[in-house]
């Protein structure tokens, strides 16, 4: 009987123990997450003239000249999220008055670790990003809408993936 208890006893250490593992891996993922990002590259599998120039590619990046090209994505520890303006001042695709470096608060984010997915919470919706790669200096989304959704100048095309290096 004490064999029984003490071989329940270390089963239920153990799986204690391996609950905490799955913890502290979730909880790195999310702090991999946090810092400056800039936009680096935005392409798709299928080849797509979202420019309308006849021409289709997968490099969509090179045919996209919206506001927010290349900007900065802060996803801050405290779940806020930010986006700095890199490009030049009073850009036509911009808003006016815009300059180079002001920034916006944009809609807080999550890690979810069950999907794998960068999450923007919106008052009333969730706009959920897979994480196709995250290391030290790359950051790869699945999806592009945070960048791209509402430039009607360009397209209204919003799937594909965008690449962050980290600054």
């Amino acid at each position: 009987m004490k064999k029984l208890f003490s071989l329940l006893f270390i089963s239920l250490l153990f799986l204690g123990c391996k609950s905490d593992d799955n913890d502290n891996v979730e909880e790195q993922e999310q702090l991999a997450i946090i810092g400056n990002w800039r936009l680096v590259d935005w392409y798709d599998d299928v080849p797509r003239d979202i420019n309308g120039d006849g021409n289709a590619s997968t490099d969509l990046y090179s045919q996209w000249n919206g506001c927010r090209k290349g900007n900065i994505l802060v996803l801050k520890e405290d779940f806020t999220t930010r986006l700095i303006y890199t490009g030049t001042n009073n850009n036509p695709k911009c808003p006016p008055g815009l300059e180079t470096n002001d920034t916006f608060t944009i809609e807080p984010w999550y890690y979810d670790s069950s999907y794998e997915e960068l999450v923007f919470m919106g008052s009333d919706y969730l706009d959920p990003y897979e994480i196709m790669e995250l290391n030290d200096t790359t950051l790869v989304l699945k999806g592009s809408g945070i960048f791209t959704c509402c430039d009607p100048d360009i397209s209204y095309f919003t799937d594909g993936y965008l690449k962050f290096q980290r600054e």
